[in-house]
């Protein structure tokens, strides 16, 4: 293997680490640590040849091959043992043209490389919402933020993007050239090929009415409640998503995050938030869009992490009862539950323009396990599919492929997409990547 890798050295413009190098144990790290995987190599590359270099030796030596973005897949897709690792982190430039309004992200941007350079001219486009985490990953597997009442989903506003197939070809998928391929990538992951580049829609904006809104004890239900109306009845203008924690005593504890593009520095549809009993915390202000981004901003590679969650076409009473009775179940603080709206944006967008079936969704619900000691990842784990099973009950549209980890079953795969859509997939699967060598992701088989 040591002649090979320095053949691979040779090849690339970029840098090349196995096991013993000064950089290797940082670029193996994911952002989960229950992920703790030892690749053979890793392929740092530069530019679009150097992928396509790494991606050919990976497979004339039989390697398993792991595509590295930001490294959030809180599956670990982006590590493999024994094999090769294609690591896109130091391509991130974002080229951004504001009369066109169009961004262009290498591979290996994070949303903060994105976000900072966008807004440098006033623009968005509807992102994440922790700055570490990869433009591309997240686009490919929908991308649910701030922003999406407003815009959409990230995938909505994916316009183009040039990738590399397992054969070697260099493939651009756009309206006008192979648009099935364009339709796929809006949803389907990196099952066709490693996309060294992607286009996005920018929109004008530059401050929001957003913050944090903090309640705890009894209260809490109260308040969850009413972000629940606000997330199915507000404008257009409010996207708003909850976090669902408790407090080191054990004591449920609520965090509301709107973020409001509308006009007016006290919008009358956020007032209600800031009346209901139990309010301990209340930072909603006008502000600018970076500093909303700034509101979750979780270390990387700090802890270990299991999640699991349903889509839901409503929050009943019975269901919040439900998860303020599970968030406590557990006897120590066990990480979070999410609830992100889809109200607004996702709900305009023409169906047929990405390969998605969860529109019809009112929420997306991710129990989030969290803990730092390995000692717990039995019960911890545990926890999370107790707690799923739980929503199970309202799931439509099977789960959020950004947020699956690797032992979701296919039938649960299929389902964020539908029989039809799943078709389509693999038949654009066996078109680009028919010995499915890009398998490390939500894994679409090839057609048989």
């Amino acid at each position: 293997m040591a002649e090979a890798v320095e053949e691979l050295r040779d090849s690339l413009t970029g840098d090349v680490l196995v096991e013993g190098d000064r950089e290797y144990e940082r670029a193996r790290l994911c952002f989960n640590l229950l992920i703790d995987r030892r690749p053979a190599v890793i392929a740092r590359s530069i530019d679009i040849d150097d992928v396509a270099a790494a991606l050919a030796f990976g497979q004339a030596r039989g390697l398993e091959i792991a595509v590295r973005g930001g490294g959030h897949n809180p599956a670990g897709h982006c590590a493999v043992d024994d094999g090769l690792v294609i690591d896109l982190s130091r391509m991130r430039d974002v080229s951004v043209d504001p009369k066109k309004r169009i961004a262009i992200s290498q591979g290996g941007a994070t949303w903060l490389d994105f976000d900072a350079a966008t807004q440098a001219h006033g623009l968005v486009t509807p992102g994440g919402v922790v700055g570490s985490t990869g433009v591309t990953g997240l686009a490919l597997g929908g991308g649910i933020g701030h922003l999406t009442a407003q815009y959409g989903l990230t995938c909505d506003n994916l316009i183009a993007a040039e990738l590399v197939t397992p054969a070697g070809e260099v493939v651009r998928a756009s309206d006008d050239q192979n648009p099935e391929l364009l339709w796929g990538l809006r949803g389907g992951g990196g099952n066709f090929g490693v996309v060294a580049q992607a286009e996005f829609r920018l929109h004008p904006l530059e401050r929001v009415v957003g913050g944090r809104l903090e309640y705890t004890g009894e209260r809490v239900a109260a308040a969850l409640r009413l972000f629940r109306e606000l997330a199915i009845d507000g404008p257009h203008e409010l996207s708003i998503q909850a976090q669902l924690t408790t407090e080191a005593s054990l004591s449920p504890q609520l965090v509301v995050v709107p973020c409001y593009t509308g006009e007016g520095e006290d919008p009358e549809v956020l007032r209600p938030l800031s009346s209901v009993p139990g309010l301990v915390k209340d930072s909603v202000r006008r502000q600018g869009f970076l500093e909303q981004q700034r509101i979750f901003d979780p270390g990387y590679g700090v802890d270990r992490n299991y999640w699991k969650g349903h889509f839901v076409a409503e929050l009943p009473d019975k269901l919040i009862d439900d998860l303020l009775g599970r968030i406590t179940a557990l006897n120590r603080p066990p990480g979070g539950i999410l609830i992100e709206s889809l109200h607004g944006a996702p709900k305009d967008v023409e169906l047929a323009s990405a390969a998605l079936c969860y529109r019809d969704a009112a929420f997306n619900i991710s129990v989030m396990a969290s803990w730092t000691d390995p000692a717990h990842d039995e019960e911890s784990v545990a926890w999370a599919r107790e707690t799923a099973a739980a929503i199970e009950p309202w799931s439509v549209s099977g789960g959020y492929a950004n947020y699956m980890q690797a032992d979701e079953p296919l039938d649960r795969v299929r389902a964020a997409f539908g029989p039809d859509s799943f078709a389509r997939l693999q038949a654009l699967k066996s078109r680009y990547d028919p010995g499915n060598v890009l398998h490390r992701n939500q894994n679409i088989p090839p057609a048989r």
